[in-house]
């Protein structure tokens, strides 16, 4: 199974998060070391997926390690980014490996938008069990990135007192957390993940656990963050709150009521968040301004205007004459909240649900109109309540909350079940890219 390093860091330095998973192989069994983290990513340090202000970066990887107890030195991280990082799938007459390493070299001036000198690349053949070796023609994965955010991504780590192990892509590491990690048990499916970024949206088709198709779209958690702040005239700050305190598409647009779900449990977990939330925000000053994890329930964090002092209303104590009637009025109060919230939310949704069916429209023209048997949802918007019920609406295909934690025993028994599952939809891309050496893709 393991063709390397066996205990390692993932690192998803994102552009509002830094996300960092430890894995250990052990035997055949994967685990979780310490507690994972998801902290905020210094502001402006990283814009599209470029490091622009890496003391600032490695200043944060070192307190990271510090407060959540990281002592592991081997780390791999990954590139991303619609404007530095290409990754595609290219079809190309059926060669041999010489003539297709000169093909490639054709393929980079054509397939990328910076100068070839400046990049650094990698291919691999597509070959599963299906593959017709007499076939013409041939599919293969082509990754490029621009040199300098691979080097800046490195002195990070090292400034950091880490040590680099690798550099990878995103969609071979949510590949690894979703699919590679679970054996066979998708060996036979044709799986979509939808991963929602800070600033891009990833739409990844895995055929028989095989990555198949890839496309960026520019739609994603910042534009459901802008859109909150402009319907609710709230600053980013508190409309970043408010989308992870109240956000849902629930009351934003017509949808059918959730039926039973067809898949029993797995690694794919439905809608809504458990009683043990990960995120508590308090007030509005500079020193709770970050996000910190925690294994208590979240509290709604103090915003202005007509979500302000909103709580999430408790069970009532009985009273001996009438009902209480604040907490009926704080009920009445969440569910406009709430309400409000979904309608400032579900047009950038919508976008987004509306670019996947065209997506997997375009994919079955391609693939002879294969089944797609299920679409699993990731990154930091993917826990929004009544986004899976709203995507298997648009796509007519059964929708699930990735949780990459699944198949991993967790080491330390003060980490809960409920902080990972939590944290999951997040943390795909961290523990994919720990998992680069343990797992066969």
């Amino acid at each position: 199974m393991a063709k390397g390093a066996t205990h390692v860091l993932g690192l998803d330095i994102g552009t509002a998060f830094i996300k960092a998973a430890e894995i250990r192989l052990r035997g055949r069994e994967f685990q979780i070391i310490g507690r994972p983290a998801v902290v905020p990513t210094p502001e402006g340090a990283v814009r599209g997926g470029l490091i622009v202000d890496m003391p600032a970066v490695s200043d944060a990887l070192g307190e990271l390690r510090a407060e959540y107890g990281m002592p592991i030195k081997k780390a791999i991280a990954s590139v991303g980014g619609d404007s530095s990082v290409v990754v595609r799938i290219i079809e190309v007459p059926n060669m041999s490996e010489k003539e297709l390493d000169d093909a490639i070299q054709w393929e980079l001036d054509e397939q990328t938008p910076f100068p070839v000198e400046e990049v650094i690349y990698d291919y691999a053949r597509i070959e599963g069990p299906e593959t017709d070796e007499e076939a013409s023609e041939t599919e293969v994965l082509l990754a490029v990135a621009q040199e300098e955010l691979v080097d800046e991504h490195v002195d990070a780590m090292l400034e950091a007192g880490l040590q680099p192990v690798g550099i990878d892509v995103e969609p071979l590491a949510i590949g690894r957390a979703l699919v590679d990690v679970a054996g066979d048990e998708f060996a036979d499916q044709t799986v979509v993940n939808v991963h929602m970024g800070a600033t891009t949206t990833l739409i990844l088709v895995f055929r028989h656990k095989l990555l198949s198709f890839v496309r960026v779209i520019p739609t994603a958690g910042e534009n459901l963050t802008q859109s909150l702040a402009q319907n609710l005239m709230l600053d980013q700050e508190q409309a970043e709150t408010v989308k992870l305190q109240l956000g849902n598409v629930e009351g934003g647009a017509a949808v059918e009521e959730p039926g039973e779900d067809e898949f029993d449990g797995g690694m794919f977990e439905e809608e809504g968040l458990e009683e043990d939330s990960v995120f508590e925000l308090s007030s509005t000053d500079e020193e709770s301004a970050t996000l910190e994890p925690s294994d208590e329930r979240a509290t709604h964090r103090e915003v202005e205007g007509e979500l302000a002092d909103l709580e999430e209303p408790q069970a009532p104590v009985e009273e001996p004459h009438g009902e209480p009637e604040t907490a009926l009025e704080e009920d009445a109060d969440l569910a406009e909240a709430r309400e409000q919230v979904a309608e400032a939310l579900i047009e950038p949704v919508l976008d987004i649900a509306t670019e996947v069916r065209r997506s997997l429209d375009f994919y079955r023209r391609q693939h002879r109109n294969e089944p797609i048997d299920r679409i699993v949802l990731t990154g930091g918007s993917a826990n929004l309540v009544g986004l899976p019920q709203l995507m298997r609406d648009e796509t007519g295909i059964d929708t699930q909350i990735g949780n990459p934690f699944t198949y991993m025993q967790i080491e330390d028994n003060t980490v809960s079940e409920g902080y990972l599952r939590d944290i999951a939809p997040s943390m795909v891309i961290a523990v994919g890219l720990a998992l680069r050496d343990m797992v066969e893709d």
